[in-house]
């Protein structure tokens, strides 16, 4: 952004605007940080030349342009994470800010998704003939947490696969089936292919997402919202997986509490036990 206004407005700037402009460009990262007095300090330019500077391309103040190259920023993960980092430099990083911030954003989360969601998620995994899943990218951790504590329960997921593999899994994805998709950010293609071709097959899709407002998002049976901070934040998985992990409990609930299958678990544990020392 600031080396867009630098074409647009250097025909105008004066000499000492222009070193003003240099020094913005080659500080961009800490521009959160600068003071109008940090300028006119480390430039030796007077306050009053700095405040005229800010009219000169368009703004009232320093404090206007921090806000516009926030709201500018883009939503990829480099930003994301540089925004989060910038403001913890300001205020530290402690485990009391970083409980803060899970807790607001748990808030949010909940306010969104009712208990009984849960119940019927739970529900569409017990009763599903096969349960596949697609988890691309920050979420694929999540998809093999689920994949190892649904297999304990007795329940096999399959994983999809990403790019044009999808289609070779698709043929398999028939009426009684379950497939669960993650998307955090934005819904990939194969997610959007996934949500379409339910229709035509006929099986049940469970979306995992922070996105509330997305017209594909009506096209999934249930949607499971998870809050993960505002736009320019760094994404924590946090409460996604505090989410995964009240889905699991409540799954393994409804089985009974999953009982008969940890007994086997330590039987075979007991019988093998021995033989596997990792």
């Amino acid at each position: 952004m600031l080396e867009e206004l630098y074409k647009n407005y250097k025909e105008c700037l004066s000499k000492s605007d222009h070193k003003i402009f240099s020094y913005l460009l080659e500080h961009e990262q800490e521009i959160h940080a600068i003071t109008a007095e940090d300028l006119s300090h480390t430039l030796g330019i007077s306050t009053a030349t700095i405040s005229r500077f800010w009219s000169k391309i368009g703004f009232k103040n320093l404090k206007e342009l921090k806000r516009a190259l926030y709201k500018n920023q883009e939503a990829t993960p480099f930003s994301r994470m540089n925004a989060a980092l910038s403001q913890w430099h300001e205020s530290g990083i402690s485990p009391d800010m970083l409980l803060h911030r899970i807790s607001v954003q748990t808030e949010r989360t909940f306010q969104v998704v009712k208990p009984e969601q849960l119940d019927q998620a739970a529900h569409f995994l017990i009763k599903a003939r096969q349960v596949y899943f697609f988890a691309p990218d920050a979420s694929h951790g999540l998809g093999s947490i689920l994949e190892y504590r649904m297999l304990r329960l007795g329940i096999r997921l399959i994983s999809l696969p990403a790019g044009s593999q999808i289609y070779d899994a698709m043929v398999n994805l028939q009426h009684g089936d379950l497939v669960l998709l993650f998307g955090y950010s934005r819904l990939l293609t194969e997610v959007q292919i996934l949500l379409s071709y339910s229709r035509k097959a006929g099986y049940e899709t469970i979306l995992f997402t922070d996105l509330i407002a997305n017209d594909l998002l009506s096209q999934a049976n249930l949607v499971l919202y998870s809050c993960r901070g505002e736009p320019n934040d760094y994404h924590s998985m946090v409460v996604p997986m505090m989410l995964l992990d009240l889905l699991i409990m409540k799954t393994s609930q409804a089985l009974g509490g999953g009982l008969d299958k940890a007994k086997h678990l330590q039987k075979l544990r007991g019988e093998y036990g021995g033989m596997l020392r990792r």
